[in-house]
């Protein structure tokens, strides 16, 4: 039995047919659409109101950014993860994507290189790309269903003179992890002592799980602040992620004017209905959060029980944050490309560990953020298939 509190988070929306990404694209061919990084659950009320509020207004034309965003991120920040930012180091970025190229024309030049640590989200390569910077992989050590910092390497990569930035993923995208704060720590001293210039995509930093606690990057120390930068969003919490606002957190004024620059530069503007959403989660979405949590747990214990039960040979990595659970299909003997033609024989669209890059090649990507009740039928499906794969006993 599934106890609820003040929001019911196995209430399904009814997407189909309203040009979603999730339920229009990738559902089209797949009737369990469980890849791209979207929940199923309805916001808070009080965010579908502001926006609302402002659509009856009927003003459509350029405006100003109130100051209520920029003291929203400073609250939250306090109230969720006990960080003290100041509403003047955030700033407005129209996507977290988006803000990583503008950090990176701020503090980068081309034919410069980038450090990633692979297994890592896919746009994190393309954009280094795209913009002329040469890409550095620090890939991850995994061993035992346990990922950790390769910081030999990471030293390494960090003391070439032409290295300057590291894209850092907290928490870990695709692999579920939110990282230590003795990690963290270790991670900001490398990067300093070799002037390594930091982004910290924090995109998933209010899912987290068994009393985690996300470390902000910026919030390290004076030196750690001055030398990197947090993104972040409240599109992940709070399914906003259409509305297209994020900011970043930039403390040293220098790197908060270039980012400001290159933003006008490429003339931005913001979103007059997201940001009335984004205060409105961050004044109103402390409780959903929370319960939010709690039903994702749900979902991701039901499902490594299930896999323990029903196909064993299949591996969770040991999630501690975010609802996109990573699981290892070495056992199979096949390739992601392989497993994933698999999964979509039984309608089911996870993402493919590839993607990630080399290092995620056997792995797939599942979204867990539905009703129990949608996770529950696509692994049933799935369940199926694989029986008759193996030739396993029903």
């Amino acid at each position: 039995m599934i106890v609820m509190g003040t929001y019911n988070f196995e209430q399904q929306k009814h997407m189909k047919g309203t040009d979603s990404w999730k339920w229009d694209k990738e559902g089209k061919e797949c009737p369990y659409p469980l890849g791209v990084a979207d929940t199923d659950f309805l916001p808070p009320p009080e965010v579908t109101e502001a926006v609302m509020k402002k659509a009856s207004q009927g003003n459509f034309a350029y405006g100003v950014m109130p100051q209520a965003f920029y003291d929203s991120v400073s609250h939250w920040y306090q109230k969720r993860h006990g960080a003290e930012i100041r509403p003047d180091w955030v700033t407005y970025s129209p996507g977290l994507i988006v803000g990583i190229k503008m950090l990176m024309e701020a503090v980068t030049h081309v034919g410069d290189n980038v450090i990633i640590q692979s297994p890592v989200y896919f746009n994190f390569s393309l954009i280094i790309k795209r913009n002329g910077r040469n890409i550095l992989e620090n890939t991850l050590l995994y061993e035992n269903g346990i990922y950790r910092i390769d910081f030999e390497d990471l030293e390494r990569k960090a003391a070439d003179p032409r290295t300057t930035m590291l894209i850092f993923c907290n928490p870990h995208n695709p692999i579920a992890h939110a990282w230590s704060r003795e990690d963290v720590e270790r991670v900001a001293e490398i990067c300093n002592r070799n002037h390594v210039f930091v982004v910290s995509d924090e995109a998933h930093s209010d899912i987290l799980f068994q009393g985690t606690r996300h470390i902000p990057f910026v919030s390290l120390d004076q030196k750690t602040a001055e030398n990197s930068a947090s993104i972040n969003s409240a599109g992940k919490t709070f399914n906003t992620n259409g509305l297209y606002v994020s900011y970043a957190v930039i403390p040293n004024r220098q790197v908060r004017d270039a980012f400001e620059n290159a933003y006008a530069n490429h003339h931005f503007d913001f979103s007059m209905i997201g940001v009335p959403a984004q205060i409105a989660a961050y004044e109103h979405g402390d409780t959903y959060t929370d319960e939010l949590n709690q039903y994702l747990w749900g979902n991701i214990t039901w499902l490594e029980e299930f896999l323990k039960e029903n196909m064993p040979d299949v591996k969770m990595v040991k999630p501690n944050a975010t609802y996109l659970m990573w699981l290892d299909f070495h056992g199979w003997g096949m390739n992601s490309e392989q497993v994933d033609a698999f999964f979509r024989s039984a309608g089911v669209a996870l993402n493919r560990g590839d993607i990630y890059g080399d290092a995620g090649d056997g792995f797939m990507r599942i979204n867990i953020a539905c009703a129990r009740e949608v996770l529950q039928a696509a692994m049933e499906s799935v369940c199926g298939r694989y029986r008759d794969m193996f030739r396993k006993d029903q």
